[in-house]
């Protein structure tokens, strides 16, 4: 396999995870100020990163209600990615199957030999046969490029913090009564809260920006396997194009995964995980 991503992955990701080191160096200062033991903030970063580590592909399963399907079950699914990992030198991810009709793809894990993909029935439903190589050619190399693995080390703090803030207001909104019994502590707990969620909120801009650029590697990847850049525009056209309410929406639920189209579409483009697919297919037809 001769195909190279684009020069720009690595540097972006070194630079990424740089800026990510910044942003989460203020809430352990924060922490070192207020008297927490050095001890405890790496017992807290250690059982969190591990957390996302170990348990990526296991919430990303239950998160979209999907089964493991073996050969026997997709044999169609199983015999593409078969000749896409042997052309990659790679072991097949497992598979799992998910029942929603808009048709996407995921995938998650941490390393070449832990790695899922998930994909929605829509998608099979959706896609023909060549079609459906071309999508997994898109998923296999985010699996090549090592960018799963970045995603799923790198995030894991930024959605521990959006995990607390979320929780604070969950609590406020419950229970109100009890911080105005407590008010100083309360106040505190808010305080804290909307700082968590303020950081998480300023760690996923890098991961965004480089979730972008990681799309467009993927497609420069995949349409040089394939020798067939058209077919990976039009099939990115054909899911796009699909109606269809997505219920699995795995970045929503904290999950660092790729999906082959966005879920959902972001508002503004800064805070977007996928280029326009406007701006895709014109690169790939440009290849």
């Amino acid at each position: 396999m001769t195909s190279r991503a684009p020069h720009g992955l690595l540097p972006r990701m070194i630079a990424a995870m740089v800026l990510l080191m910044l942003v989460y160096a203020i809430p352990t200062g924060a922490a070192l100020w207020a008297g927490v033991p050095w001890p405890a903030i790496i017992a807290v970063v250690v059982l969190v990163v591990a957390a996302q580590w170990f348990g990526t592909e296991y919430l990303a399963r239950r998160v979209a209600h999907a089964r493991l399907a073996g050969p026997e079950a997709q044999p169609q699914l199983h015999a593409v990615l078969d000749r896409l990992c042997a052309l990659n030198d790679l072991p097949k991810p497992r598979v799992a199957i998910s029942h929603d009709r808009a048709p996407n793809a995921f995938t998650v894990g941490r390393s070449h030999r832990h790695t899922t993909i998930i994909v929605t029935a829509g998608l099979l439903d959706a896609l023909e046969p060549d079609e459906l190589t071309a999508a997994m050619a898109h998923e296999i190399a985010h699996i090549r490029h090592r960018d799963v693995a970045v995603m799923t080390l790198a995030s894991s703090l930024a959605i521990f913090m959006a995990w607390i803030g979320r929780g604070t207001g969950a609590v406020a909104r419950s229970a109100p009564g009890a911080f105005f019994e407590a008010p100083m502590l309360g106040a505190a707990v808010l305080v804290g809260g909307a700082a968590a969620g303020l950081l998480s909120a300023l760690a996923h801009l890098p991961l965004r920006a480089l979730s972008r650029y990681r799309e467009i590697a993927a497609d420069h990847d995949a349409a040089e396997q394939l020798g067939q850049p058209a077919l990976l525009a039009a099939t990115l056209l054909k899911v796009s194009d699909r109606k269809g309410i997505p219920k699995t929406d795995l970045r929503a639920a904290g999950v660092p995964a790729m999906g082959l189209v966005a879920a959902r579409p972001a508002r503004f483009a800064w805070w977007s995980t996928h280029p326009p697919i406007t701006k895709r297919v014109d690169r790939l037809t440009k290849t």
